[in-house]
């Protein structure tokens, strides 16, 4: 459920950050404020959030510099909040590892529904039933996102792998490349939809795997391999 999650807001405008934490209370999030970069990392250490709400102007340690310090040890998702407007701002903070990047002045509602459709992006990928799936003779581990065909380790991207298991927990079910890259690419709003098709590709060469994996044409993808 969204309101058992915890939000770390590092913000040192105390009056912008009093006011995001209203909102996101009202929504039934936890929320606590940390005004200095230079005690960030030990409260997110300590606090253990679910999702973190980071300013980059910040006193103490910068922004992207506990972004680089959060992303060597956790996948928590961060959502970057800043003055800086540009696209290489917005393009650095991403590829850092942001999964969002939302400019001043912002809509502090907005703000909210972005927290609240990351984390059902988020809670969409979890695995729902077992943790292990196979089909044909494709074995994947859920918990350590370990992929095998023949018992022999395939190694996928990160983004092969999402896409993989996206198709997978929907089977029999047709989604274009524009879908499919809202759901796995997200907030990366600097990409092309036709890598969808070349990611389809890697799958389907790394598996081995021609038909689980159907091309409707006109329309775009769909799993149809036998989940087990």
């Amino acid at each position: 459920m969204l309101m058992d999650k915890k939000i770390l807001l590092i913000e040192d405008d105390t009056d912008l950050a009093k006011m995001i934490a209203i909102y996101l209370q009202r929504e039934g999030f936890l929320t606590q404020i940390v005004t200095n970069g230079s005690y960030a990392l030990e409260e997110i250490a300590t606090y253990e959030p679910d999702l973190i709400l980071l300013d980059l102007m910040l006193p103490g340690i910068d922004g992207l510099e506990i972004l680089r310090q959060v992303r060597t040890t956790l996948t928590t998702p961060i959502i970057i909040l800043s003055a800086k407007e540009t696209e290489i701002d917005r393009v650095l903070g991403l590829k850092l590892g942001a999964d969002d990047y939302v400019t001043k002045p912002f809509s502090i509602k907005e703000l909210v529904a972005r927290v609240e459709s990351l984390f059902r992006r988020i809670d969409f990928f979890k695995p729902k039933k077992q943790p292990r799936i196979q089909f044909n003779d494709v074995s994947i581990d859920c918990l350590s996102k370990i992929v095998t065909k023949n018992r022999r380790v395939i190694e996928l991207t990160a983004k092969e792998y999402q896409l993989l298991l996206f198709l997978i927990e929907h089977p029999h079910q047709v989604f274009s490349k524009e879908q499919l890259y809202q759901q796995v690419w997200a907030f990366d709003q600097f990409g092309d939809t036709n890598t969808v098709a070349v990611h389809i590709q890697k799958i389907r060469e790394k598996l081995l795997e021609t038909h689980s994996i159907t091309t409707v044409r006109g329309a775009g993808y769909r799993f149809d391999g036998d989940v087990q």
